[in-house]
């Protein structure tokens, strides 16, 4: 016995098939950077003078907080009218040597920055041209704490 396609069941075919792929795309995992790690040979009180030291020649003013000598974070700053980000540096390590974890977040503004979003990104390495501006100035931020004192 022959099997015949007919139009009504390949289009029934494509919709489940679209709809199979859509679905899948929900568990697809983020797979932009989002984090920009530095190890150095130094003790983990010498990374926290060199970041703190780079955060502020770079011109980032530093919020005071409880935990800002190993997790050190900007005031929020603008890039451009279109985002309000804020960096951080988790800095881990013994008397040795330390690592030195750069992350950041931002809002985007709108109307040339009077309304800003509730929603709080996570920066990641994209081609989004504000995501990239950003991300640049954070890899700026790394070059700057790998360079020898």
């Amino acid at each position: 016995m022959a099997s015949v396609i007919t139009p009504r069941s390949l289009l029934a075919a494509l919709l489940l098939t679209s709809s199979a792929l859509g679905g899948c795309s929900m568990f697809r995992r983020d797979t932009a950077p989002k984090a920009l790690t530095v190890e150095l040979p130094v003790s983990r009180a010498d990374a926290i003078r060199t970041t703190t030291t780079v955060f502020r020649e770079q011109g980032y003013k530093l919020r005071s907080t409880l935990t800002s000598g190993s997790q050190p974070e900007t005031e929020p700053f603008r890039q451009w009218d279109d985002a309000e980000a804020v960096f951080r540096a988790t800095i881990t390590g013994d008397t040795k040597a330390s690592r030195v974890v750069l992350t950041g977040s931002y809002h985007r503004l709108h109307l040339r920055g009077v309304v800003r979003d509730d929603d709080e990104h996570e920066l990641h390495n994209t081609n989004d041209p504000i995501e990239s501006a950003l991300w640049k100035r954070l890899e700026q931020l790394r070059l700057a704490i790998m360079l020898p004192k």
